[in-house]
C-alpha cells in the first residue's frame, strides 16, 4: 500500500471509551499496530483500514459484550419452548441460565476487586506523592544540624536513588514509502517503582535517625514521623500487591468460564448455535436470529 501522507489511528476500549493516536501513514500503523496492541491491553481485535479517510479502527468484543450476547443466545433458546430439547445436559435452558447466572457472578466480583484495587493504588499514590520532596528536606535539615561529611554523603546518595534515572532514546526518522517501518523506541530507567522508592527512602529515613545531632521538632520530619512515613508506604505497598494478586486471580477464574474448556460460555454458545442449526436448519428463523448474535474468544 502507497503512503498516503499523515492521519490517524482509531483505538475503540472494551469500555467505550475512544482512543486517536497519529501516525504518519498506513505502512506505519500496520507495522506497528501489535505494539499498539500491548500498550492498550485490548483482549480481541479486528483490524480494518478504512482508504478513504485514511485511518485504521480497531473493534473490541469484551467480556461483557460477550455475557450479553449468551444472554441473547439463552432468550432464543427459551422462546424456543419445547421445541428447542438438546440431548447434552450443559446445552439444555436450565444449564445455560446457571452458567450465565455464573458468569455474572465472576464478573461482579471481577469488577468489586478492580474498585478495591484502583482504590488502594490511589491512596498509595498520594502516601507516595510527597517522598522525594521529603528526602531532599532531609537531606537540608542533616546538613543545617552539622551532621559529618560522610554521612551527608551517604544521604545525598539515597536521595540521588530516591529520586530515580530517566534514559531518553534518541528520535527516530519517520520512515519514508516503501521502507520497513522501526520498532518504537522505548524510555529506559530505574528507580523510579515504588518499591524502589520505599527502599530508598528507608535507607535515607535510616541514615538521619542515626544521626545524634538530628534532632528537629517539626512533627513530618522528626525521627517518630520519618519511621511512621517508612511503615505507612510500606504498608501501601503490601496492601497492593494483595489487591493486585486478588485481581489477577479472579481475572484467571473470569477467563476459565467465559473460554476454557468445552463447558465454558463462548464454546457453550457455539455449541448451541450448531445444535439450532441442525435441529431446525439453516434458513430457520431460530438460526437466522442467532447468526447476529456475535461471541468472540480473545486471542491475548
Amino acid at each position: 500500500m502507497a503512503n498516503r501522507g499523515p492521519g490517524a489511528l482509531n483505538l475503540q476500549h472494551a469500555a467505550g471509551n475512544p482512543y486517536r493516536i497519529k501516525f504518519h501513514s498506513i505502512p506505519v500503523a500496520q507495522n506497528n499496530f501489535k505494539i499498539l496492541y500491548q500498550k492498550h491491553n485490548f483482549p480481541t481485535r479486528l483490524f480494518r483500514i478504512n482508504n478513504m479517510y485514511n485511518t485504521s479502527t480497531f473493534y473490541v468484543m469484551s467480556h461483557a459484550k460477550n455475557l450479553q450476547s449468551f444472554g441473547k443466545l439463552k432468550g432464543i433458546c427459551t422462546g424456543l419452548g419445547g421445541a428447542y430439547n438438546p440431548g447434552q445436559q450443559h446445552l439444555q435452558v436450565k444449564a445455560l441460565t446457571t452458567l450465565q447466572f455464573n458468569a455474572q457472578q465472576m464478573m461482579d466480583k471481577v469488577t468489586e476487586a478492580k474498585t478495591v484495587y484502583d482504590n488502594v493504588t490511589n491512596s498509595r499514590e498520594l502516601a507516595f506523592k510527597d517522598v522525594r520532596a521529603m528526602g531532599s528536606r532531609i537531606c537540608f535539615l542533616l546538613r543545617a544540624c552539622g551532621a559529618h561529611p560522610l554521612t551527608l554523603a551517604d544521604a545525598y546518595a539515597s536521595n540521588r536513588r530516591l529520586h530515580g534515572w530517566k534514559r531518553y532514546a534518541a528520535p527516530i526518522a519517520h520512515p519514508t514509502a516503501g521502507e520497513p517501518a522501526e520498532a518504537l523506541p522505548h524510555r529506559k530507567g530505574a528507580g523510579n517503582d515504588y518499591a524502589s522508592i520505599a527502599y530508598h527512602f528507608a535507607q535515607l529515613v535510616e541514615t538521619a535517625i542515626a544521626e545524634p545531632r538530628y534532632v528537629i521538632n517539626e512533627p513530618a520530619l522528626n525521627k517518630e514521623g520519618l519511621e511512621r512515613k517508612v511503615a505507612e508506604i510500606h504498608q501501601m505497598n503490601e496492601v497492593v500487591m494483595q489487591a493486585t494478586l486478588k485481581l489477577n486471580h479472579l481475572k484467571k477464574q473470569r477467563h476459565a468460564i467465559f473460554y476454557v474448556g468445552a463447558n465454558s460460555l463462548v464454546e457453550t454458545a457455539r455449541a448451541v448455535r450448531n445444535y439450532v442449526r441442525g435441529a431446525f436448519g439453516f434458513k430457520s428463523n431460530p438460526h437466522l436470529d442467532m447468526s447476529k448474535v456475535s461471541l468472540t474468544k480473545p486471542t491475548t
